[in-house]
């Protein structure tokens, strides 16, 4: 078994740009790219492995194979239905639609989809950047349909910085401002109820669809969530922990041993600086962007370089 690397898939959308192939050294074909999907066994987009026995396979496939699913996936993933987790990497170029999420029981009923909470962790911004992150205090759920129909004046904007995590709970009223490239970690879901689209034409010149009354179903409107800054940190630590998944910070100066977990996978993505992934029989350089996942059966590895990461699990 070897640490598992997987082929990015590139979404172009009208407000994407070309800061990730700039930023994660990768050449990329097409325009407006917003989107890098790098782990996701979810329909709307499969990553396909590219190393191992399993070259070409889908991530899906390998998650339904129950042979093989508890030495890959651990034994949290057994009852799993479906891969917990989808991770992209997202360059707003210009700002995003402000957008809503549903939680587990309404995206299933509605979407027959799971819900979606993610977080973000912001890896490069300009100067002022800004998020929309929730409404203001004063709108009530009373008042929400007026709040909505009037929404530039009711939405809250809150600036953010190179190193910001930002948890984005199901039912968060939310936006990623233009000047942004950050790392989106979600459940495995592709619903979003679109609210507002600033009066944007889609490339045939009509409006984007918007989705209000969904929206008024799921909004929260009671949500705070803090931003926290990790960008100066030294030591490891867990700054993400539900029941959805968990995530820690990792800063590596020379090499970090470490050991897989039987009760789940790891993903890994390097946000920072550049090393290598060394495991029995195995080795491999990594840099800024580099997404891969490590088995639950692999045992021992090694960290080794100059770099920051960060490490998903269930």
């Amino acid at each position: 078994m070897e640490p598992l690397f997987f082929k990015p898939l590139y979404k172009s959308v009208i407000w994407g740009g070309n800061n990730i192939s700039k930023e994660f050294k990768r050449n990329i074909e097409g325009d407006n790219i917003g989107e890098s999907w790098e782990v996701s066994a979810h329909p709307s987009g499969l990553s396909i492995i590219e190393n191992t026995e399993f070259s070409g396979e889908s991530l899906l496939n390998l998650f339904n194979n129950e042979k093989i699913k508890q030495d890959i996936f651990g034994t949290n993933c057994l009852k799993m239905e479906k891969f917990p987790i989808l991770i992209k990497f997202i360059d707003a170029t210009q700002k995003l639609s402000i957008q809503v999420h549903p939680g587990n029981e309404y995206a299933k009923i509605h979407e027959n989809d799971s819900g979606k909470t993610e977080v973000w962790y912001i890896m490069k911004c300009r100067d002022n950047a800004k998020i929309v992150y929730g409404f203001k205090n004063n709108v009530t759920p009373e008042g929400l349909c007026e709040a909505i129909d009037n929404i530039e004046e009711n939405i809250k904007y809150v600036k953010v910085h190179k190193g910001d995590f930002i948890s984005i709970p199901s039912g968060t009223i939310h936006a990623i401002m233009d000047g942004i490239i950050l790392c989106e970690i979600q459940q495995s879901s592709d619903v979003t109820y679109r609210v507002y689209d600033w009066n944007r034409l889609d490339k045939n010149g009509r409006p984007r669809e918007l989705h209000k009354q969904k929206a008024m179903d799921v909004i929260n409107l009671c949500n705070d969530n803090k931003i926290y800054n990790y960008d100066k940190i030294e030591s490891n630590i867990n700054i993400y922990k539900t029941s959805f998944f968990n995530i820690d910070i990792l800063r590596i100066k020379k090499q970090l041993n470490e050991v897989s977990n039987k009760k789940s996978f790891y993903v890994y993505i390097v946000l920072e600086g550049h090393g290598y992934i060394k495991s029995k029989n195995f080795f491999r350089k990594i840099q800024k962007g580099t997404t891969f996942l490590i088995p639950s059966c692999l045992g021992h590895y090694l960290l080794i370089g100059n770099m920051s990461l960060m490490k998903i699990y269930v």
